[in-house]
């Protein structure tokens, strides 16, 4: 078994997922417990759970999932969930890894929940669906003869799985593999995303500035990290490098930054770096006109020398 420790996100990942809410198994551990619709089963050991699931699937795109009259009619003793998180191993980076966890308690009242039948009087018609969807992760429960169901979610008129209880299920968690490393160990000590869009380069700022300060107060310290694109695309930049700048060098940096908008005929550079503080960042071009894609999403341009002394070069 591998293991690990769990982490979140870094900011750039943050980013890439926000529009999906995500109720995963973990998340569902706080979710069910026997009792909570009424009721109670003696729960069977963790070794009669692991003999049990032994040979159970986690779920697959093709899983047939049943309704709550069938559900009804299965004794559910315990239950296998594979979901898909993060962990991050020292020296190795941040991995999407997939766990494979059974259920040691709390079954009967999660058997209850999805014999629930779908409400389709919640919320009231006329109220405004929300357009985050939450995605509940079913579980494959198992009888006492290792025999497997998979439930179908009760949802209300908006598709939104049901309330859920309040009280636990207790997990054991058999395994973790790593699927793929998604930040490199390099980058996560860095605080740096692993990719950014090459923004400057790929499509440009809209309109040229007029130069000046890139913030309204100037930040006494910045945090950099450099990316370079693959040769053949230049729309997306992997890491390289990153550092924090301290307060003389973010002072020089700063005078550095504040030139007009660059002359036509600008070569795309694919190398850059995206420089910033407290959530307000510009990009530089470590080369060519060393144009510079301001904060208020206007171009300017760098001086070349001080760049290169401070961020580097290609």
């Amino acid at each position: 078994m591998t293991s690990g420790a769990a982490a979140p996100y870094n900011t750039g990942m943050r980013r890439a997922l926000a529009a999906t809410a995500l109720l995963l198994a973990a998340g569902l551990a706080g979710a069910f417990a026997a009792g909570a619709f009424g009721g109670s089963a003696q729960a069977p050991s963790l070794r009669t759970d692991l003999r049990l699931t032994e040979n159970a699937h986690c779920l697959g795109k093709q899983a047939r999932r049943v309704g709550p009259r069938l559900v009804g009619r299965f004794h559910a003793v315990t239950a296998v969930n594979c979901p898909y998180g993060f962990r991050v191993y020292p020296g190795q980076g941040q991995w999407e890894v997939r766990i494979r966890k059974v259920a040691v308690s709390g079954i009967p009242a999660w058997q209850r929940y999805f014999e629930q039948p779908n409400d389709p009087s919640f919320p009231p018609k006329g109220d405004v669906c929300s357009l985050v969807r939450e995605v509940l992760l079913v579980p494959v429960f198992v009888d006492d003869r290792g025999r497997t169901l998979v439930p179908r979610i009760p949802v209300d008129r908006c598709g939104e799985p049901l309330a859920l209880p309040t009280t636990p299920v207790r997990w054991h968690v058999l395994w973790v593999h790593r699927v793929r490393r998604l930040v490199s160990a390099a980058a996560l000590a860095a605080n740096c995303p692993m990719k950014v869009g090459n923004t400057v380069a790929w499509a440009g700022p809209p309109r040229d500035s007029t130069g000046g300060p890139l913030f309204d107060r100037a930040p006494k310290a910045l945090h950099v990290c450099v990316y370079r694109t693959p040769a053949d695309h230049l729309a997306v930049g992997y890491f390289v490098r990153g550092f924090p700048l301290h307060a003389a060098r973010t002072r020089r940096l700063l005078r550095a930054l504040t030139g007009p908008g660059p002359k036509r005929g600008c070569p795309k550079q694919r190398t850059f770096a995206d420089v910033g503080a407290e959530g307000s960042r510009a990009t530089v071009e470590l080369g060519g006109c060393y144009r510079v894609e301001r904060p208020d999403r206007l171009a300017g341009t760098a001086k070349p020398a001080v760049v290169r002394a401070i961020l580097g070069g290609r």
